[in-house]
């Protein structure tokens, strides 16, 4: 109780150069790999980003 601490704005906090997190909350530019992948499975690049959208509202 002493030593406590209540942060109300989503947030990660990583202490390693490496890491790459995402909060579930964020809103951000669609990954460019991710595009790319379901484009090698056939999908157009607009479909690829509507998939995207479509299963982060889910």
């Amino acid at each position: 109780m002493d030593d406590a601490k209540v942060v109300a704005i989503p947030e990660i906090t990583a202490n390693h150069i490496d890491a790459a997190l995402i909060h579930e909350a964020a809103i951000g530019k669609i990954a460019g790999e991710q595009i790319i992948k379901l484009m090698t499975l056939g999908l157009t690049e607009q479909e690829a980003e509507e998939q995207i959208v479509s299963g982060f509202l889910k």
